[in-house]
């Protein structure tokens, strides 16, 4: 699991907790998306006075990530654990990983594995997700693939696309559910249309082998392409690749040769190993002899 919980912005996600109590959440949520931070901290402030579980829960971020107060752990555990025992599921879900990485209280990977299920049991889809993963890596609870799989697929079909891409994954591999090409297809499909770029490569992957659909180069590269321009290394070391050999694009090795560089830079590598082939004199120029074989990466 590369993080246990995904951090969604409070102030996009303003449907929890009770609406008669959220006009300083509100009003600090205006201010907040303006600009105005101290204004939005002070309206956040008066809001924990009442006890409003959105407000405790804003501070407590506040508090977490540093942003225009003091970064403080231990008071961002205070006030995000008071909005969680109020039942708050993104509080919830966020203590979670306070616990997970011992941020302001001592590190407990059940009591993360509690608050996650809590939340999950709301129907809150970053939980779902989160709790997924733990059932598939075992941590703080007992592995089970197919409890996985099916907190996965919740999250997907709430259109999480960290959930669609991961259910594609368990569907090519075979984790936790029937392996089935077809359906990692679908479910890459539907994240990359919502711009997840390792949903796009992956996309691009199955295009380049005929694996659960089609065999097609041009929708390869246009999948690569949009996972690239994200900065997305695998993607761009890949669309490189079909640069270089000229398929499913006009073969253009400056382009290969710019993109290699690109996905070398942030560290993969396959293309630190290409560039390393290149003979000095040939590298900004003529380069490489054509290698059809090379794998791309996934």
């Amino acid at each position: 699991m590369k993080t246990l919980i995904r951090f969604f912005c409070f102030l996009i996600c303003l449907p929890f907790g009770p609406a008669a109590m959220a006009d300083n959440f509100t009003d600090g949520a205006a201010f907040f998306k303006n600009k105005q931070y101290q204004r939005a901290l002070f309206e956040f402030q008066q809001g924990t006075q009442k006890d409003d579980p959105l407000c405790q829960y804003a501070l407590g971020l506040m508090y977490a990530i540093g942003n225009h107060i003091e970064k403080d752990d231990e008071k961002a555990f205070i006030w995000i654990k008071k909005a969680a025992d109020q039942g708050l599921p993104a509080a919830q879900n966020y203590l979670a990983t306070l616990y997970a990485e011992g941020r302001g209280t001592a590190k407990d990977e059940t009591k993360a594995a509690d608050m996650v299920k809590k939340a999950a049991k709301q129907q809150y889809p970053d939980a779902q997700y989160n709790l997924a993963t733990l059932y598939a890596s075992g941590k703080g609870v007992e592995k089970n693939p197919k409890e996985a799989a099916r907190l996965m697929r919740l999250a997907a079909l709430r259109g999480l696309p960290e959930a669609q891409y991961a259910l594609g994954i368990m569907h090519a591999s075979g984790f936790g559910v029937a392996k089935n090409d077809e359906q990692a297809v679908h479910w890459y499909y539907l994240a990359a249309q919502k711009g997840y770029p390792q949903a796009q490569n992956k996309l691009g992957v199955q295009f380049i082998y005929g694996r659960g659909t089609e065999k097609d180069e041009i929708k390869a590269a246009n999948w690569f392409s949009r996972a690239a321009k994200q900065g997305y290394a695998p993607a761009e070391y890949n669309l490189a690749r079909l640069y270089e050999t000229g398929r499913g694009v006009a073969e253009n090795k400056a382009t290969a040769l710019d993109l290699y560089r690109r996905a070398a830079r942030r560290g993969n590598a396959q293309a630190q190993a290409h560039l390393k082939n290149l003979p000095a004199a040939e590298s900004d120029s003529v380069f490489l002899k054509k290698r059809n074989n090379t794998a791309v990466s996934n």
